[in-house]
């Protein structure tokens, strides 16, 4: 159920300084772009905030399209997505000082924090039933053609392909909806799949509105490990395929990026 104010107990989950916490933003082309950011917060139950460091291609994206997705999911598997619009930011005030204090900024002269980022909160759904039977069978189906997958001549670097082979990771994906959001979704069944691309269970990609996208249609999805080493990839979702009553999609994938640290938004394609 879509509601427009966040729960206590979404509130308490964005205050999780470790917790997976991802934005996903879009260009004036509608093309997605999705990211952890880790200092996303809640300010109230209408406005999230979050500090703006290393985050180049999602501030572009944000000066030409104000419609975001913002997600969190904690060791629980507890997860709550929102649709949301960004305001702007802030370099003064109560709500910039409160992120500053993130220990992410305060102790590192480097990665000062340069604005506050805000977010109105349009609509908020908690997403439930990861664990539930369906999206385990889809889970295995994707772990089992990612174990034999070819991956050479793949656009995935393996150390990439690797990650997202990995059960144990916060794995997100991100399109835009029928409304002009950028999604940000939880898909625990997406495995990689050669290296050229991602396969996960259908169901996983409803929207707030618990609808499924018309295919095809780009995308974007990322994974952060609990090394922690995140990776985004980009791509297009041509259609989905029924196996043995399970719906699954495949995101074939023509772009690769770092997302964290030294160098976040460095493409490293495997040539």
């Amino acid at each position: 159920m879509k509601t427009t104010e966040l729960e206590e107990k979404a509130i308490a989950a964005f205050a999780g300084t470790k917790t997976p916490k991802f934005l996903a933003t879009a260009s004036a082309a509608g093309v997605p772009n999705i990211v952890p950011i880790i200092s996303i917060e809640a300010w109230d139950p209408q406005t999230l905030i979050f500090g703006e460091f290393m985050i180049w291609k999602t501030k572009k994206n944000l000066e030409e399209n104000a419609k975001v997705g913002v997600s969190v999911m904690t060791e629980n598997l507890n997860c709550w997505t929102v649709r949301g619009t960004f305001l702007g930011y802030e370099r003064t005030g109560e709500r910039y000082d409160k992120i500053s204090l993130n220990e992410m900024y305060r102790y590192n002269a480097y990665s000062g924090l340069r604005n506050c980022g805000i977010i109105r909160v349009d609509d908020v759904k908690r997403v439930k039933g990861m664990l539930a039977a369906p999206r385990l069978v889809e889970m295995g189906f994707a772990s089992l053609a990612s174990t034999f997958a070819r991956k050479e001549g793949a656009p995935m670097p393996p150390q990439v392909s690797e990650k997202f082979a990995r059960a144990k990771a916060a794995k997100f994906i991100s399109y835009i909806d029928a409304d002009g959001y950028p999604v940000a979704l939880p898909v625990p069944s997406m495995f990689s799949v050669g290296g050229g691309a991602l396969e996960m269970g259908a169901g996983s990609l409803k929207g707030l509105d618990g609808n499924m996208p018309q295919s095809p249609f780009r995308a974007a999805a990322t994974i952060i490990t609990f090394d922690p080493v995140a990776y985004q990839v980009k791509g297009t979702v041509n259609d989905f395929e029924n196996r043995l009553g399970t719906r699954i999609a495949r995101l074939e994938i023509d772009e690769v990026y770092s997302a964290s640290p030294p160098l976040p938004g460095k493409r490293i394609d495997r040539k």
